[in-house]
């Protein structure tokens, strides 16, 4: 883990060591190990284990075809449309990209929560103009006016398993924000997107930044870089200035957070490549060169999993040791409960 001065890590420290009676909540945005809550679902695992359950987290409105949460199963919704920003184009798209609009007035979505916890306190992250209601498990929230801004609803208690459906004109939601009724622990939110780049942010017009501040993020985790790697047309001066500007981004809006950049992991390009010069992406390293150089300009954070993983062309030997996807790109789940376990551990360094 490499420390360029990044801010807020005494901050973060002292909520970990204060968990029994503080809520840390850490988010994690990314591509598809993002997306599918591999890496994100086992930093998860690994840090409630040790500092509580906190909450289920953010999460979008909707089921999202090709994600998933490890602790969060969507029923098929009735009555609602989706909108996701992996493929289409919205000014309202917000944090995590993702629109829930009702269609019809008997509209219902339902969730279950699989972490053992049996009430969470639910806010709704929406926009409306004009007054609407939501209705979650039986109980009405009133949701004020935001002149078409997102904003989060006032807070409710929902069971393990409960309902949502909405009224009003204009009314969309953007997500849901789920803690532990206690407001302790540790929450890992994953807002990740398949074939995502870190340009995909630029997607979110509609103030993500803002809503992140909301969520009140202690640590921000940017886990991109496996596309920047699989695209032939990248420009690394426009990467680094995009890398560059999302960091600032966050680091306005939510001044307190830690921000740790993860580099991409080892990957194959080209299997029909004689050698390993041949089968890696020629950009992979370069990217992750300047990943360093911005996390050392913007004072983040930066971990490399590269190196972690053991360098060029390391994810063949992972995959001969069952560690490793046989797409080359992605992990197995003990691959990635032991990169959790890797960055946990480097994290700790700089800590405690």
């Amino acid at each position: 883990m490499l420390n360029y001065d990044a801010r807020g890590t005494a901050r973060l420290a002292q909520k970990l060591r204060n968990s029994a009676s503080e809520l840390t909540h850490i988010v994690v945005i990314g591509d598809s190990h993002t997306a599918a809550d591999f890496l994100s679902g086992q930093i998860r695992s690994q840090l409630q284990s040790q500092y509580g359950n906190g909450g289920a987290g953010f999460i979008s409105p909707l089921a999202v075809r090709g994600n998933r949460y490890s602790n969060v199963r969507f029923s098929k919704a009735s009555g609602w449309k989706a909108e996701n920003s992996r493929r289409s184009q919205n000014s309202a798209f917000t944090l995590g990209g993702n629109i829930a609009t009702p269609v019809l007035s008997n509209n219902r979505i339902r969730i279950s929560l699989t972490d053992g916890e049996r009430f969470s306190r639910i806010q709704a992250l929406y926009r409306t103009r004009g007054n609407g209601r939501l209705s979650l498990q039986n109980q009405s929230v009133a949701l004020a006016d935001t002149q078409g801004e997102w904003r989060l609803s006032d807070p409710a208690t929902v069971p393990a398993s409960f309902s949502v459906s909405a009224t009003g004109k204009e009314v969309q939601l953007g997500g849901f924000w789920l803690t532990a009724p206690q407001r302790k622990g540790v929450i890992v939110s994953a807002l990740g997107i398949n074939g995502a780049q870190i340009s995909m942010a630029d997607k979110w017009p509609a103030d993500w930044a803002g809503v992140l501040r909301q969520l009140h993020p202690d640590l921000v985790i940017l886990a991109y870089g496996t596309n920047e790697s699989f695209d032939t047309d990248l420009s690394l001066d426009t990467y680094r200035q995009t890398l560059r500007r999302q960091i600032r981004k966050i680091a306005h809006s939510s001044p307190e957070a830690t921000i740790l950049l993860i580099g991409p992991g080892s990957s194959i390009k080209s299997r029909s490549g004689r050698d390993c010069a041949q089968r890696q992406s020629a950009v992979l390293e370069p990217i992750i060169g300047v990943q360093k150089e911005v996390a050392q300009s913007e004072s983040v954070l930066f971990w490399n999993w590269f190196d972690f993983m053991g360098g060029a062309c390391s994810i063949e030997q992972w995959a001969r040791r069952g560690l490793a996807r046989p797409d080359l790109i992605h992990l197995s789940a003990e691959g990635y409960q032991q990169s959790a376990s890797g960055l946990w551990r480097a994290l700790s360094g700089q800590l405690f």
